[in-house]
Order: structure tokens, then C-alpha cells, then sequence
């Protein structure tokens, strides 16, 4: 066999080598993945109970669609936060021990940064582990390591758990009384109070400004601030919602006393909420809500 042949069966073994190793490497099962540190879907969560070591104790529940803080005061809670304290209860463990083999004043767990209670299950969070950063995070008698990408929006204040929506999801506003001017709704269409005629894609456009206004954050209120008084009515037969305005140079609050809440707005976004917007081309009349 002269060497050009010897070189064609090399080839050919290798290739054919190079075959099997893919075709075995393709039949072999996927690596399992971790568990989830609880066995809780997200349907199953209601209720959530945060205890920071930073400020007040939190309780969170779900009432049909919405999440709502419930203590230490009554607002709807902000999804963000939500998604978080659900994002871990389902984390991955990378790594679980005893926690009698674990010491709890290395790991963070003597007194932990954070402790949640997700319906019944109770979760400790401590510190991270220096090679990889992964969190400790005490379930009952084991310890996990998890990639926590959560935490820290369940350690801000209190206020950080409440949404930057001005008004519920799908809220139907019925009428709106700002600073010089008033509109309301009749039969169905938007019109300003005083009767006088206006473009109704400005109305409907003030209109979507208040549905979707999502504050820049929102903080607890610490006196009786004065200023101009907003008047927002979603249905007859509800409360109107009441808001003291306050301006500067640097940005826009709309205070909720009922609330105890201050919710912050540039004053460019804040500008859209207390004017009707200049349509050019637009014909007056009246147009649905």
C-alpha cells in the first residue's frame, strides 16, 4: 500500500472518528436543570411578605388581577417589585447544603438582608459566595446558592413598592378638573364644561395622558404640602381621586393625601397632564372616551 492510500485511510478514520463522537454527543440527554427553589408557579402565589433590614415591613396580596400593598398602608403595588419577589421563590439552586454545615455568620444568614414569606414558605436571603457572586439563601433546613437578580428591588423603601401609575389599569375617567380647566364626559363624549368648542383629538389626547401617567418614582409624603387641587372622577358612584399639585424648576408632584404618597414627574410629562395639546389640522367635535 503506497503512502497516497495510507494518507486516504487516515483521512477516512478520522472523519469517520469525527462522525461518531458527533452522533454520540447528540444522543446523550440534556444535562437536567437545577431545581427551583420552591415548587410554587406563579398562579399559585397570593400573598407575599417582605421584611427588609432597611425599612418597614411589607405585605403584598393579589386581588384578582392586580397585586395591592396591604401594609403598613393600602396602594396598588408595583409589578416590578412583584415579579421579583416571584422571580425568587422560582430561582434555580446551583448548589444546596445542610444548613447545619453552613456557617450562618459567613453566609450572611445570622441576620439576613432580606426575609420573605411567600404564602407559607419562608425564604432568608444572606450574602453571596466571593468566587461567583451567588446569593445564600436559607429554605427551612437546607442552604442554596442562587444567581439573584432580584433582591435588590425588594430593598428600597417602602414607597418603592408602590406603582408609578397615577390611575388603575384600564381606568375610565369620567371627569377631570385641573387649574383653569374642566372636562367631562356627556353622553359618551368628551367636551369642556364651560360649553366652549375645542378640538376633540386635544380632549381624547389630555385624556390618554391621565389614563397611562406613570410617575418617575413615587416617595411617602412627610407634611401637609399645599398647592392648586386636581380633581380626577372614574364613576358616579366612587370617591373622586384628589390631588394636590406642586411645581418647580426641577420637577412636578402630584400628592395623594389619602395615600400619604408624592408621585415625582418631569415637568415636560407633567406639562401634557395640565394642558390640552395644540392638534393642528384637527376639526372640532366631539369624539368617544
Amino acid at each position: 500500500m503506497n503512502s497516497r492510500n495510507l494518507l486516504n485511510l487516515a483521512l477516512a478514520a478520522v472523519v469517520f472518528a469525527l462522525g461518531t463522537l458527533i452522533w454520540f454527543s447528540q444522543q446523550a440527554p440534556p444535562a437536567p436543570e437545577p431545581e427551583r427553589l420552591t415548587t410554587l408557579t406563579e398562579a399559585d402565589i397570593t400573598r407575599i411578605e417582605i421584611r427588609p433590614a432597611r425599612h418597614a415591613d411589607a405585605v403584598l396580596e393579589r386581588r384578582g388581577s392586580e397585586w395591592w400593598l396591604v401594609e403598613p398602608f393600602t396602594a396598588r403595588a408595583d409589578t416590578a417589585r412583584v415579579d421579583a419577589a416571584i422571580g425568587l421563590a422560582r430561582a434555580r439552586s446551583l448548589a444546596r447544603y445542610a444548613a447545619s454545615a453552613v456557617d450562618a455568620q459567613q453566609a450572611g444568614l445570622a441576620s439576613p438582608d432580606l426575609v420573605l414569606r411567600i404564602n407559607d414558605v419562608i425564604l432568608e436571603l444572606g450574602g453571596t459566595e466571593p468566587l461567583h457572586g451567588r446569593r445564600f439563601v436559607r429554605l427551612g433546613d437546607r442552604v442554596h446558592l442562587i444567581v439573584d437578580r432580584y433582591s435588590y428591588l425588594l430593598q428600597g423603601g417602602l414607597a418603592s413598592l408602590v406603582s408609578p401609575q397615577l390611575l388603575p389599569t384600564g381606568a375610565r375617567l369620567q371627569a377631570i378638573e385641573l387649574p383653569g380647566l374642566h372636562l367631562l364626559q356627556r353622553d359618551g363624549h368628551w367636551q369642556l364644561a364651560d360649553g366652549e368648542a375645542t378640538s376633540a383629538d386635544a380632549l381624547q389626547a389630555l385624556v390618554d395622558e391621565w389614563r397611562h401617567a406613570r410617575a418617575l418614582r413615587v416617595s411617602r409624603r412627610e407634611g401637609d404640602e399645599e398647592g392648586e387641587t386636581i380633581t380626577l372622577q372614574l364613576a358616579v358612584d366612587v370617591p373622586p381621586i384628589r390631588l394636590i399639585l406642586q411645581q418647580d424648576e426641577d420637577e412636578t408632584r402630584f400628592i395623594r393625601p389619602d395615600l400619604g404618597l408624592i408621585y415625582h414627574f418631569s415637568p415636560a410629562v407633567a406639562e401634557r397632564l395640565l394642558a390640552l395639546p395644540p392638534v393642528e389640522g384637527a376639526a372640532s367635535g366631539d369624539t368617544d372616551a
